[in-house]
């Protein structure tokens, strides 16, 4: 009678503590996660089950063998909690966020874009190039300042602060510009210390694909971000028109998973809510937003899935 209560008591003790194992596992998880490199069979997420079980077992073994040093590093755990907390270094909304996010359905909020690619020679490459004039003063004060225009309340939520700086430069860039045509059979290139001074006259942009998409390039790669055009046809009424657009570079799928939870459910919730995000994976595995004019947030729906040609900036 002993040993059987002496067994079921440590089966008992043994269930308790995988219980409160499991709790305690689950904080370090979610903020060790993100930066686990991706590791996928059969769309089974495997860093995610080794990255768990590892902690699990190391707060098992802990609580088990040294339940003095678990109560420390807890209170510990709680008081440097506290500190990066109101510091706004870590803070509970991070928390939060961070496990909203590993909860969040990647698959239902975003599309990889499968394009038909030509392959083509990118015309005028050569003037595209002299009007992105990213190095100009004019140009880089004003992506500096507008990089740090909206979000910034929320850009702790954000693993890369890059990535905020560009999504504001994408909303103020959007938010003025107004469509113009070039001159008929012609293209014009406005560069970008020019369209900037167009803010002088009424405080708008003004431009077709080229000049937004020249404006665009110029003011993210001068905030440190990669870019690229992208020519393409589009069909409107039966006739193929010309289109280009920009893309901007986000690393790899876990990157993914953060940026595309920031846009739906932080930065441009109301703009992207019921739409998906688009972007375009290439063939190193990185992935390319679309940051071209046709929605009111990044990675809106691309025009076409016609890839003439593109240039990187």
């Amino acid at each position: 009678m002993k040993e059987e209560k002496g067994s079921k008591n440590k089966g008992g003790s043994v269930i308790l503590l995988g219980i409160v194992s499991a709790i305690l596992t689950m904080p370090l998880f979610f903020l060790l996660y993100k930066y686990i490199p991706a590791l996928e069979i059969a769309k089974i997420r495997i860093d995610h089950i080794i990255l768990f079980l590892a902690i699990f077992f190391v707060t098992y073994y802990l609580l088990k063998k040294m339940r003095m040093v678990v109560y420390i590093v807890l209170v510990g755990g709680l008081v440097v909690l506290t500190i990066t907390n109101f510091s706004g270094f870590y803070t509970i909304d991070n928390l939060y966020h961070d496990y909203s996010q590993f909860l969040y359905d990647l698959s239902e909020n975003s599309l990889r874009q499968n394009f038909e690619n030509h392959e083509t020679h990118f015309k005028k490459e050569k003037e595209l190039r002299e009007a992105i004039n990213y190095k100009d003063p004019v140009v880089r004060d004003y992506a500096a300042s507008t990089a740090v225009k909206h979000f910034q309340d929320n850009a702790h939520l954000s693993k890369n602060r890059k990535w905020v700086q560009f999504f504001s430069v994408f909303k103020e860039v959007y938010s003025q510009w107004k469509y113009v045509y070039d001159p008929i059979n012609e293209d014009y290139y406005s560069d970008a210390v020019n369209t900037i001074k167009q803010l002088e006259v009424d405080g708008f942009f003004k431009g077709d694909c080229d000049d937004y998409s020249i404006m665009m390039a110029a003011a993210i790669k001068s905030i440190g971000g990669e870019v690229r055009l992208v020519r393409t046809v589009v069909v409107q009424n039966g006739v193929e028109i010309g289109h280009m657009y920009p893309e901007v570079k986000f690393d790899d799928s876990k990157d993914l998973e953060m940026v595309v939870y920031l846009i739906k459910n932080v930065y441009f919730q109301e703009e992207s809510k019921g739409k998906s995000i688009f972007y375009y994976q290439d063939s190193k595995g990185f992935f390319w937003l679309n940051f071209d004019y046709n929605d009111s947030y990044p990675g809106g729906k691309y025009m076409s899935d016609v890839r003439e040609s593109e240039i990187l900036i």
